[in-house]
């Protein structure tokens, strides 16, 4: 009986060292397959931009719901967009990464122009500050894509595009044609009534040297009566001229107006974070069961039913023994908030008259 038990007890110590030796092969190879499958998608996210020694990289993902096919990029003191950087073909599609590479002038600020599928109109963020960026997200809200960026600090920001950024190639191109045809009209305009005053002013010298002409023919032809030299002279005398004063205008740019605001981006909240040890488990090297605090007895049920394994083995785990409370302040933005839009207006310079071209100050 004695010699059972020293047999027994044998058979469990021998079987516990080879389970252990199994399960720290597989724990091994199961570390090596995580790690080659991290590294094969870390080199699977796609680039953007030219990366050289000058430029900066940003990581952005898509979470707009719908795919990514302009993406054009600018130093904030430039006037005009690079070319799409996407390619024929290629989109960035929704919950994808990608890492942007661009380049911006000393003291200047990212300008970020960005379309979306089946849309005909794209959304312009202007002077974006990439400084100590962590990561952006593209999203969409209420039809209009928003950069939601986290800053290394933990802080956020959401940034909303330029107010005419999101109307459509159409609207652009009706507004421009309608402003030239303003142009136009307010160009005819001047130019018609130039040509009135002109032909005002032609009209009064013609009689002026019409009637100079008579008097000298009269002059010079036979002496009439003094009678008739004083019927003559009254009739030759031009009639008073009384002057017409035409309104003079110029056209006066009005400057926009506006002020920045301070606006809530996240408000001040409380977070829980988890404080984790590392702690030891015994699990039952047959069954798989956590038998902490269990061992002999649960060991000794499976040696009772017959079972061929025995014994256990120990697994270090990370468990949550509590949480420490994480303050974070509320995050505010400043936006410009236009007050007066810019526009022009008519400013009165004085008169003018139209018949023969006189001038009066306002």
């Amino acid at each position: 009986m004695k010699s059972n038990k020293i047999l027994m007890a044998g058979a469990l110590a021998l079987s516990m060292v080879l389970s252990g030796g199994m399960l720290t092969g597989c724990s091994n190879s199961s570390t090596k397959d995580t790690k080659t499958t991290e590294v094969a998608k870390k080199k699977e996210v796609k680039t953007l931009g030219k990366k050289t020694k000058d430029s900066k990289s940003l990581k952005f993902t898509n979470n707009t719901g719908k795919k990514i096919t302009v993406f054009e990029t600018k130093s904030s003191s430039e006037e005009n967009f690079s070319d799409n950087l996407l390619e024929d073909g290629d989109a960035v599609k929704n919950k994808e990464q990608r890492t942007l590479y661009y380049t911006v002038k000393e003291n200047d600020k990212l300008d970020v122009k960005i379309g979306l599928q089946d849309q005909d109109k794209t959304f312009v963020f202007k002077d974006v500050d990439t400084t100590d960026t962590k990561k952006v997200d593209v999203s969409l809200k209420e039809d209009k894509v928003n950069l939601d960026v986290t800053k290394k600090d933990g802080s956020t920001a959401t940034l909303t595009p330029s107010e005419d950024s999101a109307k459509t190639e159409d609207e652009k191109k009706d507004e421009t044609e309608v402003k030239q045809e303003e142009k136009k009209e307010e160009t005819a305009k001047a130019d018609s009534s130039n040509k009135s005053n002109a032909s005002e002013s032609k009209k009064d010298n013609t009689a002026s040297t019409t009637n100079t002409s008579s008097n000298k023919n009269n002059t010079g032809s036979s002496k009439p009566s003094n009678s008739s030299n004083s019927s003559n002279s009254n009739s030759s005398k031009p009639a008073e001229h009384t002057h017409n004063w035409v309104a003079q205008y110029k056209t006066v740019n009005v400057p926009e107006k506006g002020h920045n605001e301070q606006v809530l981006v996240q408000a001040a909240y409380d977070e829980q974070v988890p404080v984790t040890e590392m702690k030891a488990y015994s699990i039952c090297s047959t069954c798989g069961a956590d038998i902490t605090g269990n061992t002999s007895a649960h060991v000794k049920n499976h040696v009772m039913i017959g079972d061929d394994k025995g014994g256990y083995y120990t697994e270090w785990r990370e468990t949550v023994v509590g949480y420490n409370t994480v303050h974070h302040d509320a995050v505010y933005e400043t936006r410009y908030v236009v007050d007066s839009p810019a526009t022009t207006k008519q400013e009165l310079t004085g008169y003018k008259c139209s018949g023969c071209g006189k001038t009066k100050a306002n």
